[in-house]
């Protein structure tokens, strides 16, 4: 158990270490853009077809091993611009090349990568480069990783440049654990977002439909006590409204608190616990059609929707859960969880311990911890599962969290995670979920507890009909990161390419 919370605390303390530093504002710089899906009068023509963005990696001075450097430019970065770029098409595209003048000497902080002066034929260049490594250790506050666009195109206001700078004490080589390796592209998707458009700093310049600067669409309100941005960009308020059930949202909340690196740049985390987007990193985050949707709200790009994560945090649960006060009367959702104990994550990956964080305005939840994620190859040697030679755990498990008492030993134990291998059947009420434990096949038709043949207590089957359109439904992670074809909700991933969801090199 000790062990369990040592690496419990160790992950919040990088949650807790999550500081961007603030950067000057980005300046301007002339490119030739299409502008030929507006008319004259500067209005969309309806039948444009937009081409996916394209996208350059610059690496310079990236000055830390070479084992680290080549896991980082050649493992990691790839995938994710793949990701991109099969997610993202842009409205108004550069017709020749990204360019900087020969009086130019520094960009983005830095001294300018030859390839900017020579002219690159893309819309987007990310330059990578590290701070001295410094240790996630809890006795200072730690940069994670540091972003910002730091150029924009003259005419649409378009990131065109952008800089970020990681931090290899606390984004390490992933190696062959394939858990910290999707840890890892979410610290770099999530930094590369904030360079796209997802800032206070860029949300001024966001385009209508008719590529006019939008108007009205930052506005700050109270929530809480205290005062919030809240950004009303279509597509984006729309999709919340419908996903949460609360048609009044004035539009996504972002972060109230933190520094000013902090507050503004990122969704509430009250709010949106286990998006990418929020402040923080830990595991079982989603890059969400929300995250798309305030990116296609910048006026600057179209988001394919097919290549968003599940999302399932607050789902239906109306305006009470958005705006309402954890621990107040009338505001019980199983979301969130009261006291210490042991639960499964909202998204059903793993097990964690119920908890708050810096962000959550002491809101509860179960946290995810590596040492019970269902995915770990080294579940058993870590997790102190009660049931070892019952659970089901790895990356091709199949296995999903569930909670309850059950034991091999005791009538009369607490609660806690396991991890199982759960299937779905049938269809509307006949709907049934089929969970393995051991050589023992428990059959769900209802939600509530139920008794296992050969072990004490129960466990706690979930709503059928809900679970296997949520958690138990197949998915393809973030679309198969552009590298293969999500086929009954299974990446089947192109040549050279492997993992769930295609992001690894054979």
């Amino acid at each position: 158990m000790r062990t369990s919370k040592l690496l419990l605390l160790a992950i919040l303390l990088v949650l807790n270490l999550s500081v961007f530093a603030e950067h000057p504002e980005p300046e301007f710089l002339d490119v030739n853009e299409d502008m030929s899906s507006l008319t004259e009068e500067g209005r969309k023509l309806a039948s444009t077809t937009y081409p996916k963005i394209r996208m350059t990696a610059l690496f310079y001075a990236m000055n830390y091993t070479s084992a680290y450097t080549a896991y980082f430019q050649n493992k990691l970065i790839p995938p994710i611009l793949s990701y991109f770029q099969a997610t993202l098409r842009v409205k108004y595209p550069v017709t020749d090349t990204i360019k900087l003048a020969s009086t130019y000497k520094t960009i983005c902080g830095t001294n300018v990568p030859q390839a900017l002066y020579t002219g690159i034929a893309t819309d987007y260049v990310i330059i990578y480069n590290n701070y001295a490594p410094s240790p996630a250790n809890g006795t200072a506050s730690v940069t994670v990783a540091s972003s910002y666009a730091c150029k924009l195109a003259t005419g649409t206001k378009r990131p065109i440049i952008a800089n970020t700078k990681i931090n290899p004490g606390v984004l390490v080589d992933a190696g062959d654990n394939a858990l910290l390796h999707e840890k890892n592209m979410y610290l770099i998707m999530h930094e590369l977002t904030h360079t796209l458009g997802f800032g206070k700093s860029l949300y001024r310049y966001f385009l209508d439909d008719n590529g006019v600067l939008r108007t009205g669409h930052m506005k700050n309100l109270t929530l809480d006590g205290a005062t919030s941005l809240v950004i009303d960009v279509p597509p984006l308020t729309q999709k919340l409204r419908t996903f949460f059930g609360c048609p009044t949202l004035e539009g996504a909340y972002m972060e109230n608190s933190g520094s000013s690196a902090t507050a503004g740049d990122h969704f509430e985390r009250r709010m949106f616990i286990f998006e990418a987007m929020t402040s923080g990193l830990i595991y079982e985050q989603s890059y969400s059609q929300f995250t798309l949707a305030l990116l296609e709200g910048s006026g600057w790009y179209v988001a394919n929707y097919s290549m968003a994560d599940p999302y399932f945090f607050g789902q239906g649960q109306g305006c009470n859960f958005l705006k309402g006060t954890c621990g107040s009367s009338g505001f019980n959702f199983d979301e969130f969880c009261s006291g210490s104990g042991k639960g499964c994550s909202a998204h059903g990956r793993g097990g964690g311990w119920c908890q708050t964080d810096i962000r959550s305005d002491n809101c509860r939840y179960y946290a995810p911890n590596v040492n019970f994620q269902c995915e770990s190859e080294n579940y058993l040697t870590t997790s102190l599962a009660r049931l070892p030679t019952a659970e089901a755990y790895g990356r091709n498990s199949g296995a999903k969290c569930f909670t309850g008492t059950l034991s091999a030993k005791s009538a009369s134990a607490s609660q806690t995670s396991f991890c199982f291998k759960p299937t779905c059947s049938g269809t509307g009420t006949s709907t049934v979920v089929t969970i393995q434990v051991g050589t023992t096949s428990v059959v769900c038709k209802a939600e509530g507890p139920m008794k296992v043949t050969g072990y004490y207590g129960t466990i706690n089957c979930p709503d059928p009909l809900t679970y296997c359109s949520t958690i138990g439904a197949p998915t393809c992670p973030r679309g198969c990161m552009g590298r293969g074809n999500c086929v009954k909700g299974k990446c089947v991933c192109f040549k050279g390419y492997t993992g769930k969801d295609c992001a690894l090199y054979v």
